[in-house]
């Protein structure tokens, strides 16, 4: 393709999630008509965003990608799954997961409360209390739905949210779903947040929360959760983190934001967390103290109308949880993340502020990055392509999380194709926000 066609395409056609959440004429099927058109600009550009090419091997440090629409097997290093640990095809975990399954077989039978616990869902729960330092936990079905449980469970329409503007999706449909006033504020900045605190402590005594993530999803930084703590004693809020980006990630072995930051006090804080990123499977928890896990087994009903997890599920989480206490999966992964921001900043790119395994890659350019996703999948990378309204605007990036079982002659052959690819796309790399 000659280069004034290739910069026609690029300039004709983006990723817009933004424009068809509603239809123009307030019908329902509009909207959906309106997406299915870039859909198939999607698809005849062959695009692997919005469909995709499904994986056909594990999710280890080489992926297979079939192609599918011309049937060709791609074969590609893994930069951007959750799999923070390698937990996923780690022998333990694997004999761990089907021990469990020959023994209580694929599911649980029933809902929490009624027919669907075993001792494999009480071990993880007596398992996690112990990785976050909390007097009792409980599962979900997801990270989603463990998020939705906490905020639906006990916020009511007369509370007052408060969160980072960063905060994860889940986060912010719970707050919208609850009915109470939701206030955000600067990402991680902590006047904003005591600003918001102190002109709403009178309206609302004792009824207040703050939510943050823990480590955040797309830029890789860390909430300051030492000068939140501060604050919420101070004005008499609740706080809730939410780990999923943090757990297998930070912290003493792992354990996450408040182990990274040597807090031990857990009085008024509430964490939740993933079994489905550096865990390596699917599920989410909810740790507090036993007053309010006995409260939301009742009252959060994402959990209580929905099936429990398999035991095999269970089981797997527990091993990684093992894995990666007993083993360097986590020391790799963090020496793994240090080499490639490093040599990512060394040559030129604005990688954000990120302290963690998530490495953001500014782009900032929506059309390009739609072709570049291809580009990089055609030369044997596998990344994120985040576009808004999942990050900000001006902001879209292509978003890395390490693992351990990549090299780093495998981030060097990323770094050179990513030189590449930006130089032919004439982007500068240090894109500025």
């Amino acid at each position: 393709m000659n280069k004034k066609r290739q910069q026609h395409q690029m300039e004709n056609f983006k990723i817009d999630l933004t424009k068809n959440q509603k239809s123009s004429d307030f019908s329902i099927m509009g909207k959906i008509h309106d997406y299915h058109e870039m859909i198939r600009e999607h698809e005849k550009r062959g695009l692997n965003v919005l469909l995709k090419s499904p994986m056909t091997s594990a999710n280890a440090r080489e992926v297979v990608v079939k192609e599918r629409n011309s049937g060709k097997e791609i074969k590609t290093l893994m930069f951007g799954s959750n799999n923070y640990l390698g937990a996923i095809t780690h022998p333990y975990v694997i004999a761990k997961t089907l021990e469990a399954t020959q023994k209580y077989g694929i599911g649980s039978g029933g809902v929490p409360i009624l027919a669907g616990t075993t001792k494999y869902h009480t071990d993880l729960e007596k398992k996690l209390s112990e990785l976050t330092g909390f007097e009792d936990t409980m599962l979900f079905s997801s990270g989603f739905t463990a998020n939705l449980g906490i905020i639906l469970g006990i916020i009511r329409p007369q509370n007052l949210i408060i969160q980072d503007k960063l905060n994860h999706a889940s986060l912010i449909d719970g707050a919208l779903m609850s009915g109470a006033k939701m206030v955000r504020y600067r990402h991680n900045d902590m006047k904003a947040l005591e600003k918001l605190l102190a002109s709403n402590q009178e309206e609302y005594p004792n009824g207040m929360i703050v939510i943050t993530d823990g480590v955040f999803s797309m830029d890789g930084d860390i909430a300051n959760i030492p000068k939140i703590l501060e604050l919420t004693q101070k004005y008499n809020a609740i706080l809730l983190i939410d780990e999923a980006h943090a757990t297998g990630v930070i912290g003493e072995k792992g354990a996450g934001t408040l182990s990274y930051y040597g807090i031990t006090q857990r009085d008024n804080i509430i964490v939740s967390g993933t079994l489905s990123k550096a865990l390596g499977s699917i599920g989410g928890y909810i740790s507090a103290s036993k007053e309010i896990i006995d409260y939301l087994r009742i009252y959060a009903r994402s959990n209580l109308y929905s099936t429990s997890l398999p035991p095999s599920v269970c089981a797997s989480a527990f091993a990684a949880i093992e894995m990666m206490q007993t083993t360097d999966a986590l020391s790799k992964q963090q020496k793994n993340a240090a080499y490639m921001v490093q040599k990512l900043r060394e040559n030129g790119y604005n990688t954000l502020n990120t302290v963690t395994s998530v490495i953001p890659i500014i782009v900032g350019d929506e059309y390009k990055l739609t072709q570049m996703s291809k580009d990089l999948l055609d030369r044997g990378i596998y990344v994120s392509c985040i576009f808004p309204p999942a990050v900000p605007k001006n902001t879209a990036r292509i978003r890395v999380n390490m693992n351990p079982l990549v090299t780093e002659e495998d981030i060097d052959y990323f770094i050179e194709q990513l030189n590449e690819i930006f130089q032919i796309y004439q982007l500068d790399r240090f894109v500025k926000v």
